[in-house]
């Protein structure tokens, strides 16, 4: 059985840098990450340390989104863990005019390894479930949302549309319910890592 305070110990980290990212607390959200961390989601795919520089950036441009996590569940075998949570990230933007509040529900997934005694974050992603969409003002017409051209015909449409519009690329192949071998595949390299010794 993993030792309870190791399993605590991936719990603050993992929180750590949601609530470092969410709060602009840089330095804190930094220092979750190993130092040859990757991060890959909707509007970013690079090294733990490039992740923080960009959310950062999109901050400092005047992105206020957020995301609301739920209580992870971490598996822990030696000196790896895998944790994940159910995760919503919250985001405005206006699209064909029309101002949105978009929530994008998903479950958020680390790869962490304890080196020297400290769990670090060493791979970031995300399996997108689903957008819901609603106008900030519940009198706008958003007929004209109809004729939204989306960058990618994916469950988390409507925050890669806000994202494309801030200017950012997204990937299209992201892991979702509308293409379930990916998920699959996704899954099983998550339960693959854990399982095997890294050299």
């Amino acid at each position: 059985m993993p030792d309870p305070s190791d399993t605590a110990a991936v719990i603050d980290v993992v929180l750590r840098e949601r609530a470092g990212r969410d709060t602009a607390q840089w330095d804190r959200m930094r220092s979750a990450f190993a130092p040859d961390s990757h991060v890959s989601l909707s509007w970013f795919t690079g090294t733990g340390a490039e992740f923080v520089d960009a959310s950062k950036t999109m901050h400092d441009r005047g992105s206020r989104g957020f995301h609301m996590v739920g209580a992870p569940s971490v598996d822990i075998v030696g000196d790896q863990a895998l944790a994940h949570e159910g995760t919503t990230v919250h985001a405005r933007g206006t699209l064909a005019g029309v101002e949105l509040d978009i929530a994008s529900h998903g479950r958020l997934y680390q790869r962490l390894i304890k080196t020297d005694g400290t769990w670090r974050i060493t791979d970031l992603t995300m399996l997108y479930y689903k957008d819901v969409v609603s106008p900030v003002d519940p009198a706008a017409d958003v007929t004209a949302l109809a004729g939204v051209e989306f960058p990618v015909d994916r469950p988390y449409k409507y925050l890669a549309a806000i994202l494309d519009a801030a200017g950012y690329t997204i990937g299209p192949d992201l892991p979702g319910p509308d293409r379930p071998a990916l998920v699959d595949q996704y899954l099983a390299a998550h339960h693959t890592w854990l399982h095997e010794p890294q050299g």
